[in-house]
């Protein structure tokens, strides 16, 4: 009987490791809030932006450049949202050589002011970046509407 027992062991010991190895939680990025973003996007972004996100905001016609349609990245980006580059960005300390000369303020550093830099304080705007870019996500509208 220990023989049986010691077999079973080893053929479901190894099955039963590899199970847990694989069920271990992969590194997952936090959850944000599309509605507290909608909070953020009214006071800084939709003066340009617009109140839908389409780049029609009350001063966008002073602007030297139309601000960007948000409702489209996903659509312009092969149907996925792409949240990295949308929260570089927002927070324009990193500079995105791709996007030209920059007229969009740095949310990054505005958001820190006045309270100061601390790790406190980076999480904090990192979360606050997160759900405009939850709100922007939101906003997307399928590839074939126009």
């Amino acid at each position: 009987m220990s023989s049986k027992l010691a077999r079973w062991t080893a053929l479901i010991a190894p099955l039963l490791v590899a199970g847990l190895v694989g069920a271990a939680p992969a590194e997952e990025k936090p959850a944000y809030s599309a509605s507290s973003g909608r909070v953020t996007f009214k006071m800084y972004c939709q003066n340009c932006h617009g109140e839908g996100g389409k780049g029609d905001g009350y001063i966008a016609d002073t602007l030297r450049r139309r601000p960007t349609d948000l409702t489209r990245l996903a659509a312009g980006n092969g149907g996925v949202f792409p949240a990295d580059e949308v929260a570089a960005t927002i927070d324009g300390r990193e500079e995105v050589k791709a996007h030209g000369a920059r007229e969009m303020p740095l949310w990054g550093d505005v958001f820190l002011w006045p309270e100061g830099d601390s790790a406190e304080r980076r999480e904090s705007v990192r979360r606050r970046i997160g759900e405009l870019v939850a709100f922007v996500q939101s906003l997307q509208e399928p590839a074939a509407a126009r």
